[in-house]
């Protein structure tokens, strides 16, 4: 780091603080306001907000593992996501911002009724609190932990506490507000800083063909490496056990399962308290549609060309130090700066958002639902400040027990996978109650954690026993509780269900319900659902088509982005929709 390269941090973190400064009476003023900023944002803030905040400085660093280690087809573990996000953006979207929620846990009262959707309220909240949301700010800083520690040599520890204090400071300070307005800057600068680098690491290499062509002589993958589709292991076959923990298993869970077996399935968190923060339903929906189409097709490919030439440049780094590494060898003075302030841009916009939410969780589903109930705004917002800094010590003390970002991604999503089914059919299913969620949380959980144990303790016995395999034995697991559970307790009242109808509106099995509301169903379920696949296809063939352009393989690129366009086209109906589409 250059004189140059410490004044262009100083100057980031400078004007970070200032937004804080700036916004901070605005924040202070309620909960609305420090929480969803007063419902106004536009869909472009509001849809940038919800990409700069899923990428952090952990997500290059464990994508760049990801491919040394399996190859670029490793990315459907997360690029398979896009399929949910997608269903969100056409069904969902435009029903959370009409439930006018703060949170998605504040979701459960207005859906169920009486004390079992009480009690799920403040289970969800702590639930989602405390070991989600710390689980995700620990992976956070493990990345920047790794990142400190390989690129600028500084002792783990401080360097970490003085970035968790920096970025408490402004969060604190500013709330959402805050969070939004600098996730746009730092969005624009975390992607010139890897952009620039792919540019820089794809020159040194000799072009993309190059680059392609030395990545697969290089690698022990081999061709593996830079195919987008995974292989099952040579010469097996479905019949063969090898064929049930190989690439291909792994690929079917992504793409069949894991997409709606998670935390997110229904939007998540993050995403839907930017949704219940855009100015109306059609702001909401463009603004989940432009964070999908960023998220998957724009983003990666910087992170996955330097992880290419790494494999070139680079052959022994270890894992999720191959990253800086390549900063080290490839920066020159000035863009170390720009990289180094992207990171903590990143690191900054992700951590200062889970803070967010989950002080919001912390207080509005728990502390000002059913422990102080009658105090003033401004009591509810101090409380908020200090829940901030309870969720950073939590998820401090997690990420130095911990040492492997991938370890703990994988894990949340099984912890997290029972959930899922259940987060999705309570908006088309009438009969789903709050003992179906608490029940499908509680078994997802025990599930998950006792067989990671059993693979610990036993890993010769167990070693068949993959990240997929748990996911799928827990979601099985869990739908073999919260299914019979649902029609063993009572269902939720009539009244409650006519209240919850009135308000959203939802597609699906609700008729009964419609008539005694004197409400006239909801039109055009399908023409949405033909939008979600129509989406779907053009999300990820995109993100195919640019992969195949900038790995020099033309004509594979013209077809994905053919596909591509047709997907566009099928969803150009919903762009022109009025800020209540659906309803006839």
């Amino acid at each position: 780091m250059a004189p140059l390269d410490w004044a262009i941090v100083i100057a980031y973190l400078a004007a970070v603080l200032a937004v804080g400064v700036v916004f901070a009476r605005r924040a202070g003023g309620s909960t609305d306001e420090f929480f969803i900023s007063g419902r106004n944002l536009p869909w472009w803030i509001a849809g940038t907000s919800m990409v700069a905040t899923s990428f952090a400085a952990d997500t290059p660093l464990v994508i760049t593992a990801w491919v040394r280690e399996s190859g670029i087809s490793f990315n459907w573990l997360w690029w398979s996501f896009a399929i949910g996000g997608m269903f969100s953006v056409f069904l969902l979207s435009r029903l959370w911002r009409r439930a006018e929620v703060v949170t998605d846990v504040q979701l459960t009262e207005m859906r169920y009724g009486g004390r079992p959707a009480a009690a799920l309220r403040g289970f969800r909240a702590v639930y989602m609190a405390l070991p989600v949301n710390c689980i995700t700010l620990a992976w956070v800083i493990i990345a920047m932990k790794t990142l400190l520690e390989t690129l600028l040599g500084f002792h783990p520890v401080a360097s970490i506490a003085v970035c968790l204090a920096l970025t408490l400071v402004y969060a604190v300070l500013s709330g959402f507000w805050g969070v939004v307005v600098t996730d746009l800057f730092q969005f624009v600068l975390a992607m010139t800083g890897s952009l620039v680098l792919a540019v820089i690491a794809v020159r040194h290499i000799g072009g993309f063909t190059a680059l392609s062509e030395s990545a697969t002589a290089a690698s022990p993958l081999g061709e593996r490496l830079v195919q987008f589709f995974p292989r099952p292991p040579e010469g097996t076959t479905p019949l063969d056990g090898a064929f049930w923990t190989g690439p291909i298993f792994a690929f079917s869970v992504f793409l069949f399962v894991q997409w709606w077996a998670n935390k997110n399935a229904d939007g998540g968190g993050v995403v839907v308290q930017r949704m219940a923060a855009a100015r109306n339903e059609r702001e909401s929906l463009l603004a989940t549609l432009w964070f999908n189409i960023a998220n998957y097709a724009l983003r990666p490919w910087p992170w996955i060309l330097v992880a290419l030439a790494s494999v070139v440049l680079l052959p022994d780094a270890k894992g999720e130090t191959a990253y800086p590494e390549m900063i080290k060898a490839l920066a020159p003075v000035g863009l170390t700066g720009v990289i180094v302030a992207s990171f903590l841009g990143a690191f900054m916009s992700t951590v200062d958002t889970h803070l967010n939410l989950s002080a919001a969780y912390l207080v509005n589903d728990l502390y000002r639902r059913f422990i102080v109930t009658g105090a003033g705004e401004r009591h509810y917002v101090l409380v908020s400040r200090l829940a901030s800094v309870a969720v950073m010590l939590v998820a401090a003390g997690i990420a130095f027990a911990a040492d492997s970002i991938s370890g703990l991604f994988q894990f949340l999503l099984a912890f997290t996978s029972g959930i899922g089914l259940v987060l999705i059919l309570r908006w088309f299913w009438w009969r789903l109650n709050a003992w179906s969620e608490i029940t499908a949380m509680a078994t997802s959980g025990v599930v998950s954690i006792v067989l990671y144990l059993a693979r610990a303790a036993t890993p010769e016995r167990l070693d068949w026993l993959s990240n997929q395999w748990i996911l799928l034995v827990t979601v099985v697991a869990s739908t073999a509780v919260w299914l019979p559970v649902t029609f063993l307790t009572r269902p939720v009242p009539q009244e409650k269900l006519v209240e919850f109808y009135r308000k959203v509106r939802p597609w699906g099995a609700w008729a009964d319900v419609a008539r005694m509301a004197g409400v006239t169903p909801p039109a055009g379920l399908w023409k949405h659902l033909g939008q979600w696949i129509a989406g779907t296809v053009m999300v990820l063939a995109a993100t195919l088509a640019i992969g195949a352009f900038v790995l020099g393989d033309t004509a594979r690129g013209f077809i994905y982005l053919v596909v591509a366009v047709s997907g566009a086209a099928g969803i150009w109906g919903a762009l022109k929709d009025d800020d209540t589409p659906g309803v006839s």
